[in-house]
């Protein structure tokens, strides 16, 4: 098997062009159920009981390099992709846990059995690219495999961390989160709106602190794979040039925990998130990226090295087998 670069295939923000999985999926759904007892207007933040320990989930995600593998006639689009996960634990300090690295070399064109890659990365250590096989056919298929293996390690982060007496924040929704998770999913990019014109109006009623009443998401591609409790929250007030939902986020917990809790979880993460809202200019995505966010994902981003020094290593190892 022989591996070539795409000249062009350098994309280390990757992450922020791959759609979501479940707001770009057509079959999702939002249901006209009633789930709280109250009308459909603005709810206030309320006073409740914290838990001791929250903790706020993320990973970050980066395509070193593009390729082609081939083999006699075949040839299959590949890529050098990793990502970091962690989280950011926030009780009576600050701690970063549960932090790691994979680093994946992925063949399209379902290739049997790609072999890993070794590349030097000094005298005594060296980064292994472990070989996946995909269907992909192209250079966003595999990004997106890339991404859907970031997201099942989120996840698995999340349902690692103790759920006594804690609030476990992930960022993005819960796809890949089992049933009885009470992980709570903060989506901070509305790419869809689920509600009603007339229901999306409420949006624009909202303060900062005021959340919608919860309402149902159902639907996805494996059927009812995708079923969720869920609530807009706003965390500032958008500006007049803004759109309406500007400094809106969308929290959901799964539909399996029942009404009375995912009510309870909503309410605490509404406190929480509201606290830990970014401001702008310091960040860009300010107030949706949360603080601790931001923070986990400079740190991940560490984790994973420079990304031309990589490169450059990716190219010297693959002259080395040619």
């Amino acid at each position: 098997m022989r591996i070539a670069l795409d000249p062009w295939g350098s994309d280390y923000v990757s992450q922020f062009a791959v759609p979501s999985e479940i707001d770009d999926d057509s079959s999702v759904q939002a249901l006209e159920e009633r789930i709280e007892d109250r009308p459909w207007e603005p709810a206030p933040r309320r006073a409740v009981p914290l838990p001791t320990m929250t903790a706020v989930v993320d990973g970050v995600m980066r395509s070193d390099a593009s390729a082609m593998v081939m083999e006699g006639d075949r040839r299959a689009l590949a890529l050098f992709g990793c990502y970091a996960t962690g989280a950011v634990l926030i009780n009576s300090r600050v701690e970063v846990v549960h932090q790691g690295v994979v680093r994946l070399f992925i063949a399209g064109g379902n290739w049997a059995e790609p072999q890993d890659i070794h590349v030097s990365a000094s005298d005594t250590a060296s980064l292994c690219y472990r070989g996946q096989s995909s269907q992909a056919d192209s250079y966003d298929s595999l990004r997106e495999d890339l991404m859907k293996a970031m997201r099942q390690s989120e996840a698995r982060v999340a349902e690692s961390l103790p759920a006594e007496d804690s609030l476990i924040l992930a960022d993005g929704n819960l796809t890949f989160n089992r049933d009885s998770s009470s992980v709570v999913g903060v989506i901070k990019t509305i790419h869809r709106m689920y509600l009603s014109a007339k229901k999306a109006a409420i949006l624009e009623r909202l303060r900062p602190g005021e959340r919608t009443p919860l309402f149902r998401i159902v639907g996805g591609r494996k059927g009812d794979a995708y079923n969720v409790f869920t609530c807009y929250l706003r965390l500032s007030q958008p500006q007049v040039i803004e759109l309406p939902f500007a400094g809106v986020v969308r929290l959901e917990v799964k539909e399996k925990l029942g009404p009375q809790r995912a009510v309870a979880l909503l309410e605490q993460a509404v406190v929480q998130v509201c606290a830990l809202a970014s401001r702008a200019p310091k960040d860009p995505r300010a107030p949706q990226n949360l603080i601790p966010v931001g923070g986990l994902e400079r740190h991940l981003r560490h984790r994973l090295g420079d990304a031309q020094l990589v490169l450059r290593r990716i190219k010297s190892t693959l002259r080395t087998m040619i």
